[in-house]
C-alpha cells in the first residue's frame, strides 16, 4: 500500500475554507481538473460521478463525513490506483483553516504516487491562491 498527505495553512477561519470545500459535491466548485460532480445514489449511499477538465470520468463512493471532513473511495476511473481511499478535511490551526488530504492506495503503475499527489497539489494551490497563506 501506498499513501500521500498533503496539507496547507490558509488565512481564512475554517468555516470560510469549509464553505467552499465542504461537502462531498463541491469538488467541481473549487478543483481545476474537475469540471462537474453528478451526485448518485446506490444503495442508498452517495457517490459522486466526477467529469474531468479535458475527458475522463472517476465515480467515487461516500465513506461518510462529519462537521468539516469526509472519506471516499475511487470505484472506477483513469488513476493508476486500486483499493483507494481517502480523507478530505479542515481543521483550526490557530484560527486559520488546515486542509488535509490524506489517501491509501494500491498503486498500478509507475508513478502512482505522483499521479495522486499532482492531484492533491494543484487543488491545494488553488485555495492557497483563493484565500492566501
Amino acid at each position: 500500500m501506498a499513501q500521500v498527505t498533503r496539507s496547507t495553512v490558509l488565512a481564512a477561519s475554517p468555516a470560510e475554507v469549509w464553505a467552499v470545500v465542504g461537502g462531498f459535491q463541491a469538488l467541481a466548485d473549487w478543483h481545476p481538473a474537475v469540471a462537474t460532480s453528478a451526485q448518485e445514489m446506490t444503495g442508498g449511499v452517495e457517490h459522486r460521478r466526477l467529469a474531468l477538465e479535458g475527458g475522463g470520468e472517476i465515480l467515487e463512493k461516500s465513506l461518510g463525513s462529519d462537521a468539516m471532513s469526509y472519506g471516499y473511495a475511487i470505484l472506477e476511473g483513469p488513476l493508476p490506483v486500486a483499493d483507494y481511499t481517502s480523507v478530505f478535511s479542515v481543521t483550526d490551526a490557530g484560527g486559520k483553516a488546515c486542509v488535509h488530504w490524506c489517501s491509501t492506495f494500491t498503486p498500478t503503475a509507475d508513478g502512482a504516487e505522483g499521479v495522486v499527489a499532482g492531484v492533491y497539489e494543484a487543488g491545494l494551490a488553488v485555495l492557497k491562491e483563493r484565500f492566501g497563506g
